[in-house]
């Protein structure tokens, strides 16, 4: 009889600290499938704009696409893809759209530089590629790719391919592609709004067979987390920004510039979220919107480079909000708007950084109840009350993955019908060991924070699989 009791004791504290963590996740989820169920209709824009319709309009506004780089190994590749869909839309109506778009690459490296103009210099539009000079210096120190977005501002300030009237800056990582149809989307939603800061989802199927098992699934929950995306962007509470996908008008940019200085001596990061609070300070709840227009992406290859990349996102975050603490105009906010931005920017790190020991304490949990009942003791469950509220978590978890990789697989266009299927198979699969994977580098970014090892560095995700292999080899070594 004691045994019992003490097994009762563990078996209910184990299960009720298990329910506290699934719980703090749950209500995120919530989040996620309300925006879901009840605003679908704005997350992505599903209405067909034409060339017609692109010509009915009383007012078109330039559209300038930056592509920021390093320059590193296989990148020049993926940036040609992006400028490739772009003149695909040109090639269409190019009396129309050549003088509206043009083109711009930020890049670290002379050779790409090279290459890039010998192949776009002559096309339909305007293109410039510009090497950011390395003794290039911010006046507030900024360093990383923050240095090369106020490099390109502070040409513009000077003139640089000036347009005679409103125009829009639309920021693209190196593999990032707008396709003709969506790029036409974008641009009509533009002529029409009054926002000057605006996202749109991006889904990652680029490249999709490419990647690992493991990193397909970790891609899976991006797409639903962008509902998330939408939500605050379009109340305009910073809680979270994306640097591509990201179009900006010119004047705000100008006027805001990326130089955004360090912090405790260490480079930002995340500036694209850092910019977003910026712009919030200054401009207030009224600048942001969503326009809705999707861009396609590329997932990790490997799990080191998934393991940097999400790495990179919470020390990043976590920069923002010790940024925002400090930041006078910040303590002059209402106190309901300064809990709401930090505590809930806290609260997205949380859930990430909780996958792991949720999902080691629910796997012991259940291994535990499983060896009760095969050695012919009593299962000891939680209330129904709670086992009912675990299904349902678990029930918007399932559906999150399977939400995410229908986006990403039915936009990988490369894949065969029944290939989709059992790429979608393996997504869930292996979905379990991936979110513990994934959040096990979210709790070690926040382990190192508290632990004050806050030392960042910029090294671009790898875009081919041979840049992935070169680049973990010299990790190794």
């Amino acid at each position: 009889m004691p045994n019992v009791g003490i097994e009762f004791e563990w078996s209910s504290v184990a299960g009720y600290f298990m329910l506290v963590l699934i719980s703090i996740i749950g209500i995120r989820l919530l989040f996620y499938f309300d925006s879901f169920f009840y605003h679908w209709s704005r997350y992505r824009r599903l209405e067909r704009i034409t060339l017609d319709d692109i010509r009915a309009l009383p007012w078109i506004p330039f559209v300038k696409i930056q592509i920021t780089t390093r320059g590193t190994l296989g990148s020049t590749k993926v940036i040609k893809r992006g400028i490739d869909n772009v003149l695909a839309l040109v090639g269409q109506a190019p009396d129309l759209y050549g003088p509206l778009f043009s083109i711009e690459v930020i890049t670290e490296s002379p050779e790409q530089k090279k290459i890039l103009e010998e192949e776009y210099g002559s096309s339909q539009i305007a293109f410039d590629a510009v090497v950011l000079p390395g003794e290039y210096a911010t006046p507030k120190g900024t360093k990383l790719k923050a240095r090369a977005l106020h490099y390109m501002v502070e040409l513009r300030r000077q003139g640089f391919n000036r347009k005679p009237g409103r125009t829009f800056i639309v920021h693209y990582d190196e593999e990032s592609v707008m396709e003709p149809d969506e790029l036409r989307k974008l641009l009509h939603y533009l002529a029409r709004t009054d926002k000057k800061m605006t996202e749109g989802p991006i889904y990652y199927p680029l490249e999709y067979g490419l990647a690992s098992p493991i990193c397909q699934a970790m891609e899976a929950n991006r797409p639903v987390g962008c509902f998330e995306c939408r939500e605050v962007m379009e109340t305009g509470t910073p809680l979270h920004l994306h640097g591509s996908n990201l179009v900006v008008e010119e004047e705000l940019e100008n006027d805001l510039g990326w130089d955004i200085g360090l912090l405790d001596s260490e480079p930002f990061i995340a500036e694209d979220f850092v910019f977003g609070v910026l712009a919030f300070l200054k401009e207030g709840p009224g600048i942001f919107g969503w326009h809705g227009s999707v861009m396609l992406e590329q997932p990790p290859f490997s799990l080191k480079s998934a393991f940097r990349q999400r790495y990179r996102w919470v020390i990043g975050t976590l920069q923002g909000i010790a940024m925002m603490q400090r930041r006078p105009e910040f303590r002059k906010l209402p106190r309901g708007t300064r809990n709401q931005i930090i505590w809930g920017t806290r609260y997205r790190v949380l859930t990430f950084a909780l996958g792991l020991p949720t999902g080691m304490t629910s796997l012991l949990y259940l291994i535990y109840q499983a060896w009760l009942l095969v050695s012919g003791r009593s299962f000891l469950p939680l209330p129904a009350p709670f086992m009912v509220w675990l299904v349902v978590v678990g029930f918007l978890w399932l559906n999150s993955l399977l939400v995410g990789s229908w986006y990403n697989l039915c936009e990988s266009r490369s894949l065969s019908f029944a290939q989709r299927w059992i790429d979608g198979a393996h997504v869930l699969t292996v979905a379990p060991i991936a979110g513990v994977l994934e959040s096990t580098a979210a709790f070690w970014a926040v382990l190192n924070w508290i632990l004050q090892n806050r030392t960042v560095s910029w090294q671009p995700t790898p875009k081919t699989r041979e840049a992935d292999a070169s680049v973990n080899r010299g990790a190794a070594t």
